[in-house]
C-alpha cells in the first residue's frame, strides 16, 4: 500500500466514526496546502458515501490578491465535487491585533453558513505541526497550563451564539504538514501558497520557522505534541469533574436563572468548583468570552458566603433560603454610563437569537423581543411571576405585540411563539460538548 493510500485509508475510517450518518458536511477550505488536501481525502470519502462536501471559502480581504486565490480555490472545489460557498470578511478591519481579528470573524462566518445549510460537522485542517505551533505559541505568550493542551479532535465551535450546535472536526492532528504535501504531488494536485504564511511579523510564522531550526537540532515534534495531549487529557478530566459536580449543584430554570447548591460546592475541589461557576456564568451572562479570573473569584466567594455579588454580566443573590446565579438586570436593562440591550423585531417565520440566552422562532405573528422592564408594562395578572425572584424579572424576555406580552421565556407560552432556552446547551458545550445532555443540567422544555 502506498503512503497516499494509506492515508486515505486512515482518514476515512476517522471521518466514519465522527460521521456516521448521511448528513452535510462542512469544510473550511482555503485551497492551501493543508485544507486541499483534506478536501481530496475528504470528496472521495464523501462521493463513496453519498454525502454532501461543502467547501467555505473565507475571502479576508486583507490581501490584493485574496479575491483571485479565493476565485481559484472554489474551482478546485468544484473540481472536486464539493458543493462551494464565498464567505467575505467586509467591513472595517482592525489596526491590531489582525491576526486574532480575522480568526474570530473567521469562525463566525463559517458557523453562520453552516447553521443555514443545516451543517453541524465543520472539518479544520490542522496537522501535527499546526498544533506544535499553537501549543509553543500559548507557552511563549506565558500562558498557564491549560493554555499547553492540544487541540482536541473534536471541539464545539468557539463563537457563541452564532456556534451553536456546530463541532470542529480535526482529522488531520496526527498527520505531519510535509506529508500532505508529498501527497498531494503524488496525487498531481497542486495548492495556493498563502504570502502572508511566510512573513515573519505574524507570531504563527515566526514561530514556525523558530520550530524549523530547532527540529534538526533535536526537538521531537510528535513527543512535544504528545505532552501537549496529555495535558489536555488532564484539562478534560478537569472538566468532566465539573460536569459531574454540575449534576447535583446545579438546575438551571428556562426564565434565566441557576439554582445552586452551596453545600455541595463547598466540599468540591476549589478547581473544580471554580470551572463550574464559570461555565454557569457563561450560560447565564450569554457572553461569548471567559470571566476574567478576578470576577470569577469574586462569584464563587459570593457564592459561598452567600452574599450578593456581580460580576462577567451575572449577580448572585440569597431567595427564599436558596443561593441563585441570575442574568445582570443592569445589563440587560442599561445603566447610566452603558446602553441595554434594545428592543429587537422578529418577523414571522424568522429566528432570532437574544441576548445570546433564548433562540425565538415565530410562525403567523410579528413581534418585539425586549426586556420585561421595572415597569412590568403589558404583563396583566403577575402571579406566574411569583416563582422568579424579584431582581430578575425586570429582565425577562418578553414576546410582544402591541403592547401586549404574548410569551415570557419560561413563564407564559403562546402556540405561534417558540422559546428555546439556550442556557444548558451552552454549559453542556463548555465542559461537555460531546456527551448527551444529563439530569439536572439538561436542555429546558421549549418555553
Amino acid at each position: 500500500m502506498t503512503a497516499g493510500a494509506a492515508l486515505s485509508k486512515r482518514l476515512h475510517a476517522w471521518l466514519d466514526r465522527a460521521h456516521p450518518g448521511s448528513g452535510p458536511i462542512g469544510l473550511a477550505y482555503s485551497g492551501g496546502g493543508d485544507s486541499h488536501a483534506l478536501l481530496c481525502l475528504a470528496a472521495q470519502w464523501a462521493s463513496a458515501r453519498g454525502i454532501v462536501l461543502h467547501a467555505l471559502t473565507v475571502d479576508h480581504q486583507l490581501r490584493p490578491e485574496s479575491g483571485d486565490e479565493a476565485e481559484r480555490a472554489l474551482e478546485a472545489a468544484r473540481r472536486l465535487g464539493a458543493e462551494r460557498v464565498l464567505l467575505r470578511w467586509t467591513g472595517d478591519k482592525p489596526s491590531t491585533g489582525i491576526q486574532a481579528a480575522a480568526r474570530q470573524a473567521r469562525h463566525v462566518l463559517l458557523a453562520e453558513a453552516c447553521r443555514v445549510r443545516k451543517i453541524d460537522q465543520l472539518l479544520l485542517a490542522h496537522t501535527l505541526d499546526d498544533q506544535a505551533e499553537t501549543v509553543w505559541m500559548r507557552l511563549q505568550a506565558g500562558g498557564g497550563w491549560r493554555g499547553c493542551a492540544a487541540m482536541a479532535p473534536r471541539a464545539a465551535s468557539p463563537v457563541w451564539p452564532q456556534g451553536r450546535g456546530i463541532e470542529l472536526l480535526r482529522p488531520l492532528l496526527d498527520v505531519r504538514r510535509a506529508e500532505l504535501r508529498d501527497y498531494l504531488t503524488g496525487a498531481g494536485e497542486g495548492w495556493i501558497e498563502d504570502s502572508s504564511n511566510t512573513d515573519p511579523r505574524y507570531t504563527r510564522i515566526a514561530v514556525r520557522r523558530r520550530l524549523a531550526r530547532l527540529e534538526p537540532a533535536g526537538l521531537q515534534i510528535d513527543r512535544f505534541t504528545g505532552w501537549s495531549r496529555d495535558i489536555a487529557g488532564i484539562e478534560r478530566s478537569e472538566r468532566s469533574a465539573a460536569a459531574a459536580l454540575g449534576e447535583t449543584a446545579v438546575r438551571f430554570h428556562p426564565w434565566g436563572g441557576a439554582e445552586l447548591d452551596v453545600e455541595c460546592l463547598a466540599r468540591a475541589a476549589p478547581v473544580i468548583r471554580s470551572r463550574l461557576v464559570e461555565a454557569v456564568t457563561l450560560a447565564l451572562s450569554g457572553r461569548a468570552d471567559t470571566p476574567r479570573r478576578a470576577a470569577l473569584d469574586g462569584l464563587v466567594d459570593a457564592l459561598l458566603r452567600r452574599r450578593a455579588g456581580s460580576a462577567a454580566g451575572v449577580q448572585t443573590l440569597q431567595w427564599r433560603g436558596a443561593s441563585w446565579i441570575i442574568r445582570d438586570p443592569g445589563a440587560v436593562l442599561g445603566r447610566v454610563d452603558r446602553p441595554g440591550r434594545k428592543s429587537f423585531p422578529v418577523l414571522q417565520n424568522s429566528v432570532l437569537v437574544w441576548d445570546g440566552r433564548y433562540e425565538i422562532e415565530t410562525s403567523g405573528v410579528n413581534i418585539i423581543a425586549e426586556p420585561l422592564g421595572k415597569g412590568y408594562k403589558g404583563v396583566g395578572d403577575r402571579a406566574d411571576l411569583e416563582a422568579i425572584p424579584g431582581l430578575a424579572r425586570s429582565g425577562l424576555l418578553t414576546l410582544r405585540s402591541r403592547g401586549e406580552v404574548l410569551a415570557i421565556a419560561g413563564v407564559r407560552h403562546h402556540p405561534q411563539l417558540r422559546i428555546v432556552p439556550l442556557m444548558a446547551q451552552r454549559f453542556q458545550s463548555r465542559l461537555l460538548y460531546d456527551a448527551p445532555p444529563k439530569q439536572g443540567v439538561s436542555q429546558p422544555a421549549p418555553a
